[in-house]
């Protein structure tokens, strides 16, 4: 049997657990966290789903309770993003491990991010960071459209998260533009630091801007108030698309076509979808369409440092890490 790790039985957590599910090679699957009542939820969660499966799931509190084992084929590590770090050091100090597929933002300390590279290349771990639009049908179909091209990408809506969400659109320019040096632009932010549901961390509205190395631009924005769905669109000078995601729908004009627009059907998939192709694909193949760790890091850490030099210059607090989960 595959042995897989979930580490943080939270949300998300609970929602890759579900994934599981519907895999088909039998799984032995250890879920870890320290609370009873996140593991209970997350037991519910996976024996609502009426599939007949022949995988062992067992659920622990600590990773000091699991057995050591030879090798973990695959952990995703779903904690906040203030205890990453060390549950991926207590993993790796205890478990040979295949694979990790970390959530993020991926960790708080601006340090963390060099040393877990470093431990992961040492380990010898493939691991890969959960920014799925670009497992998503049509931005995959469409970036051939983009590359080698300068392009403009604009994200607008309304009270969604943005610091938490930016990770995703800055990997998706990447991703469409094949590179992802860029410098920060928060000369647009709000000043107003706003607590996050969660204590001890914070969100922010206003508009990023995201400046590539070959002119391609991000322009992020979150309003404070309101309801206003995302809307993603990007336009070069062949092809203009606008997505809206909440709709399920595209659209989308070429220059070949006279730029004449045309309406495209898209499905977004649960997260519970795309953890189940994910893991099939890295238990087959030992690869995914995921960013790398290495590749992720490059991209967190311009906007995250941007972030909190923008915060520690326009409020009363004065911080040394990350905010933001």
């Amino acid at each position: 049997m595959k042995k897989i790790f979930i580490i943080g039985a939270g949300q998300l957590g609970s929602r890759h657990l579900q994934a599981l599910k519907n895999i088909t090679i039998p799984l032995d699957i250890n879920v870890i966290d320290p609370s009873k009542k996140s593991l209970d939820i997350a037991k519910q969660r996976y024996d609502s789903i009426k599939i007949i499966d022949n995988n062992n799931v067992s659920y622990y509190e600590s990773i000091n309770d699991v057995d050591s084992l030879s090798i973990v084929d695959l952990v995703i590590i779903a904690t906040a993003s203030n205890v990453r770090f060390q549950a991926t050091i207590q993993l790796l100090n205890k478990f040979s491990v295949k694979t990790i597929i970390f959530e993020k933002i991926l960790f708080n300390n601006p340090k963390d991010y060099s040393k877990i590279h470093k431990l992961l290349k040492s380990k010898n771990v493939s691991a890969y960071v959960n920014c799925p639009m670009r497992m998503m049908s049509f931005y995959k179909d469409i970036k051939t459209s983009f590359e080698g091209s300068r392009f403009k990408y604009i994200v607008s809506g309304s009270q969604y998260g943005l610091v938490t969400n930016l990770i995703h659109y800055l990997d998706h320019i990447s991703y469409l533009n094949q590179n992802s040096e860029y410098t920060s632009d928060t000369n647009f932010m709000d000043k107003e630091l706003i607590e996050s549901k969660r204590k001890g961390f914070y969100e922010l509205h206003g508009t990023f801007q995201a400046n590539f190395k070959n002119g391609t631009q991000g322009f992020i924005n979150c309003e404070s108030k309101g309801n206003s769905p995302i809307i993603i669109q990007a336009f070069n000078d062949k092809v203009h698309f606008i997505s809206r995601e909440s709709e399920g729908k595209v659209l989308i004009a070429r220059a070949e076509n006279d730029w004449k627009w045309e309406k495209i059907e898209f499905e977004i998939p649960f997260q519970s979808q795309l953890t189940t192709i994910l893991v099939e694909e890295i238990l087959s193949k030992n690869s995914c369409l995921l960013p790398s760790y290495e590749e992720s890091m490059k991209i967190h850490l311009p906007y995250l440092d941007s972030l909190l030099k923008f915060i520690n210059s326009n409020s009363d607090i004065k911080l040394d890490h990350y905010p933001f989960t």
